[in-house]
């Protein structure tokens, strides 16, 4: 009989398991990056590995109770659009919700009550005006040579985007200005046709973004809450593949 590293809901997982696991890792890309095999580094893969397979498990078996398949079921960009969302669900989190499908909709359905409110809304939006922030844009028609900036379509332009004395120039000289000037591109005849200010958006103009961001990431939030608090009422670990954080545990490296 195979040994046991844990059990969820009473049921055995199998030390071949995350064998079986650690060979697939070892045979993937990734190889190089792992630790040695029998190091304190090796095991506390192990020990993360059992963590990948108990919340396998306990996610599956919330997809049964739910009626949750695959189908359907968003990219995980949808979920974790940045990699500071990654880093906020953990690394188990994010190994399930990477890899299985049903997963990202077992996390649609246990979050599905999150909302976020108006005040809250509001408050983000003032505390964080350079995220709401249009730069500074001018109008322009602009030749470079002999060519007649009248006969140029007009393009909007912004700092960063023209050569360093062309864009002094002409970020220098109001609507209905022209601006004349030689570097080593060659002459330039730029008319500034119009300036639209820096700005920031108003609350109105991003309200239902920010309710989105924020959501998105309070379902994140609830959906580790929910996973961790079914990892405690629901997995048994055997002695020896503790949690790879548990400071009991002989290979963990974190000290107080």
């Amino acid at each position: 009989m195979n040994a046991v590293v844990a059990w969820v809901d009473g049921d055995p997982v199998e030390v071949g398991e995350v064998d079986r696991r650690e060979a697939a890792l070892r045979a993937g890309p990734r190889a190089s990056a792992l630790p040695r095999g029998g190091t304190g580094e090796g095991r506390q893969l192990r020990r993360w590995l059992v963590q990948v397979l108990v919340a396998e498990r306990v996610v599956a078996r919330a997809a049964r109770r739910l009626g949750v398949d695959a189908a359907g079921a968003p990219a995980l960009a949808e979920l974790v659009p940045d990699r500071a969302g990654m880093l906020g669900l953990g690394s188990v989190a994010a190994d399930v919700l990477t890899r299985d499908p049903v997963a990202r909709n077992v996390f649609l359905a246990v979050t599905a009550g999150v909302t976020v409110s108006d005040a809250r809304v509001a408050r983000y939006w003032r505390t964080n005006p350079e995220g709401f922030r249009i730069p500074e844009r001018r109008l322009v028609r602009h030749a470079v040579g002999t060519g007649d900036p009248d006969a140029r379509p007009a393009r909007a332009v912004r700092r960063g985007e023209l050569g360093r004395e062309l864009e002094r120039a002409v970020f220098g000289t109001p609507p209905g200005g022209r601006v004349e000037l030689a570097d080593a591109v060659g002459t330039h005849t730029v008319l500034v046709v119009d300036v639209a200010p820096a700005r920031v958006r108003a609350l109105a103009e991003v309200r239902e973004e920010i309710r989105r961001r924020l959501t998105l990431g309070a379902r994140r939030r609830a959906f580790v809450e929910w996973l961790d608090q079914r990892l405690a009422e629901s997995v048994r670990l055997a002695p020896g593949f503790e949690h790879p954080g548990d400071p009991s545990q002989p290979d963990n490296t974190h000290r107080h």
